[in-house]
């Protein structure tokens, strides 16, 4: 027995260890246990396959006990091409592993719900190596080995450019552009791409994916291709005689053995027909505040929160910025067991077990105000609105509250100062939202420094001062910071994945009494502070000083109130 499985066979089983982090009752954990005597199953499928825990919180978990690092979707390693061809496809997805390098006689793999002492044996009888392993979320390592495979025995650049070059030569038409948009979508999948852009110009048409929230050039296309968002349109099932006027529409589609919807928005321009295509996956997991980068300090916080019986939560922020997502992700933590939980969404991102989701269909009239009419005979405890836009919604809104239900929604404002005076044009007056609104919270995403080519660098003493900010110690003189090189891991970007900043505001009474009496916003300010809030660019400061983010990311994200905090004197 090698020293890490002794140290593995010392140490706590997996259900133990979730207990011990609060994820696992103990009723569950007997539970469990006694499902896998039966069922001769490893644990972590049978509590994923009941329900019981998410697959970040058992991966992590799994990681510790085996004393390996784990390794988040966003960072998963580029595996090397020549080592990825001496194991079968067949063989990593049934074992769920991927090989990624070799580092002399250690073979370094990506593991998901997998059996490591078995791959360790196999590699050592079969290369005569050592393994060194990276523990992954399960369903993202399954998905990432089918990528993988699929683009290293299938060079996409080159399928692109091949259907490229059919396409041009068949001046007749008789081509379907269906091949290339299979090629084409699957490409912005495996960049982790939200959006794909098609862009037209006098002479060309031009492609740009949305990753990490920026918009990246990816190829150009000549103009006789037009005949693509003909394609497109007949796909959605648009008009595809309407050129002059703005259409939306979606399809379904299976990329990389995965389903997605695709939803299409065309806007007509001088050069031709814009189309935007967003992704957005059938099957998305939820998973908790924690996982999506709030500190655990606020991740209670939060939760004591959402877990109030009656009042208005929002969330606002710029749209793209993971509001929904972390409205749900609150909302999972203690809400939906035993409760009657009904939303109104345009479009239903996530599903939720337990929960009677809707969507907006305003062809039929149901938008989020009428909607909440009919929700109030259906004895909801929570009622989810995607977005709050007009006074009617508002109105609807408050009311649900007012009557004894929680109330959860998002907003479009910058600050969770700007809620109050957003909310009185809509018919609100002071005194309803300061009885009804219990917390706010706004948000923003900063790309992530790539973990592969991050490296520290020398500040400024400007630099250095605005960082540490007022009270910072010694004028910032210890502070350090990070930035990515540019690596085959994050496209020579220096960022892979992306982070929340965020504020959170929390009406307690002192502040419901300033609400209502209509105080400035100085005011209200100034009670927050003492309630214990902290502002988007302090937190924004703190993810650089703690080497997640780059100053140069949080003046993209937050231009304006950078400027504004240089020009007071805090500032490079």
């Amino acid at each position: 027995m090698t020293e890490q499985q002794a140290k593995q066979s010392a140490a706590p089983r997996l259900g133990e260890r979730l207990q011990e982090q609060g994820l696992l009752t103990s009723e569950q954990v007997v539970y469990a246990m006694q499902k896998q005597g039966v069922e001769n199953t490893r644990l972590g499928s049978l509590l994923l396959k009941h329900g019981l825990a998410q697959e970040y919180d058992v991966a992590r978990e799994l990681a510790a006990q085996r004393h390996i690092p784990f390794v988040s979707r966003e960072h998963f390693p580029k595996p090397d091409t020549e080592i990825l061809e001496q194991f079968k496809r067949e063989f990593c997805l049934q074992h769920s592993c991927l090989p990624i390098r070799r580092d002399g006689s250690i073979l370094e793999i990506l593991i998901g719900n997998s059996d490591d002492r078995f791959l360790s044996e196999y590699v050592m009888r079969r290369n005569g190596l050592e393994c060194r392993f990276l523990q992954g979320e399960f369903t993202p390592v399954l998905q990432y080995i089918r990528s993988a495979y699929y683009f290293t025995q299938t060079p996409i650049k080159n399928l692109l450019a091949r259907e490229v070059s059919k396409l041009a030569e068949d001046v007749d038409h008789a081509l379907s552009p269906e091949q290339f948009m299979d090629y084409l979508l699957s490409n912005a999948i495996s960049e982790r791409a939200t959006d794909v852009h098609i862009v037209p110009s006098d002479s060309s048409l031009h492609i740009f994916f949305r990753i990490d929230g920026v918009l990246r050039p990816m190829m150009a296309l000549p103009s006789g291709l037009s005949r693509l968002v003909a394609y497109i349109k007949v796909t959605a099932d648009m008009d595809i005689s309407e050129q002059r006027r703005p259409q939306d529409g979606s399809f379904h589609a299976t990329i990389l053995d995965a389903p997605y919807a695709i939803r299409v928005s065309i806007l007509y321009s001088e050069s031709g027909e814009r189309v935007v295509l967003r992704l957005l996956p059938e099957h998305s997991e939820q998973v908790g505040l924690e996982r999506l980068g709030f500190a655990p300090a606020d991740v209670l916080r939060l939760e004591k929160l959402f877990a109030k019986p009656a009042g208005l939560i929002l969330v606002t922020g710029p749209t793209g910025s993971g509001k929904s997502t972390t409205m749900y992700s609150a909302l999972q933590a203690h809400t939906l067991l035993g409760s009657n939980v009904l939303t109104i969404e345009d479009p239903i991102e996530y599903r939720l077990p337990g929960v009677a989701q809707t969507e907006v269909n305003r062809r039929a009239g149901y938008d989020f105000g009428n909607a909440l009419r009919f929700f109030l005979r259906h004895d909801p405890d929570v009622i989810l609105i995607g977005e709050i836009r007009d006074a009617e919604t508002a109105l609807s809104a408050v009311e649900a509250a007012t009557t004894g239900h929680l109330v959860l929604s998002t907003l479009h404002v910058s600050s969770v100062f700007g809620v109050v005076p957003r909310l009185r044009p809509m018919g609100l007056d002071p005194q309803m939202i300061a009885d009804n609104l219990i917390g706010v919270v706004s948000q923003r995403l900063v790309r992530e420094i790539c973990p592969y080519c991050k490296t520290e660098y020398k500040l400024s003493p400007e630099e250095k001062t605005w960082l540490a900010g007022e009270g910072g110690e010694s004028g910032g003189r210890d502070l350090r910071a990070w930035r990515g090189k540019g690596c085959d891991s994050c496209a020579q970007t220096g960022y892979t994945g992306r982070l929340p900043i965020y504020e959170i505001l929390e009406v307690n009474q002192a502040l419901a009494d300033a609400i209502a009496e209509n105080a400035s916003r100085e005011t209200v300010r100034r009670l927050a502070v003492e309630n214990g809030y902290h502002s988007l660019l302090e937190h924004a400061k703190l993810r650089a000083r703690q080497g997640q983010t780059t100053l140069e990311e949080i003046a993209r994200v937050l231009g304006a109130q950078v400027s504004d905090d240089r020009r007071q004197g805090t500032a490079v």
